[in-house]
């Protein structure tokens, strides 16, 4: 003969996978980190690019706008407000993060 399950044993199978549940789904959600080595830009929290740093002459132009700008290089940075590294800027030293107010590339 089975046994038919208690309610307090229904009760602790659903809370525990509730549990379960609602701790996978924050990890899923949550924005992959930024490693040592990369140039990592952020919109009001939420992550938008990762990239290398940049040097002497190059230029990436980030297909969102930024606000916010990790950088986890070795070597300084620098955000600009134009698509094209032009305009105003904001120079982000190397292991050090910045606020930037909507601002468009990251160059050397």
């Amino acid at each position: 003969m089975k046994k038919k399950p208690t309610a307090r044993m229904v009760a602790a199978v659903i809370i525990g996978a509730t549990a379960l549940l609602g701790a996978t789904a924050g990890s899923a959600a949550a924005d992959p980190p930024c490693y040592s080595g990369e140039v990592c830009t952020y919109y009001q929290g939420a992550l938008v690019s990762k990239n290398g740093p940049m040097y002497p002459g190059q230029c990436h132009f980030v297909s969102h706008s930024f606000d916010y700008v990790r950088n986890l290089s070795g070597i300084q940075q620098t955000a600009y407000s134009g698509t094209n590294c032009t305009g105003r800027s904001v120079r982000i030293n190397a292991g050090t993060g910045s606020g930037v107010n909507l601002f468009w590339s990251i160059g050397y």
